[in-house]
């Protein structure tokens, strides 16, 4: 079993950005990650981690650690600068 600091990000980098041209939802989701989880800290690895390829769990997920809409995290990944 992890502990709650272990869930916690773990520093992700610039490098972290995988593909800075790609605009479709998941492709930003891909580049503004780690600048995401840098405003909110209490997400864990859990909640950010695309499984099977689900992004619309996964916002699920970030809208239920961060008491916000599913709506809400969408436009703000959507609406992202860094």
């Amino acid at each position: 079993m992890m502990s709650e600091d272990s869930k916690k990000h773990r520093g992700y980098t610039e490098d972290s950005k995988l593909n800075p041209t790609d605009d479709s939802l998941e492709g930003r989701w891909s580049n503004i990650q780690a600048d995401y989880r840098k405003k909110y800290p209490e997400l864990e690895d859990d909640d950010v981690n695309l499984v099977n390829n689900d992004f619309d769990a996964m916002v699920n997920r970030i809208a239920r650690r961060t008491d916000r809409s599913h709506q809400d995290v969408k436009d703000d990944i959507k609406s992202w600068t860094s």
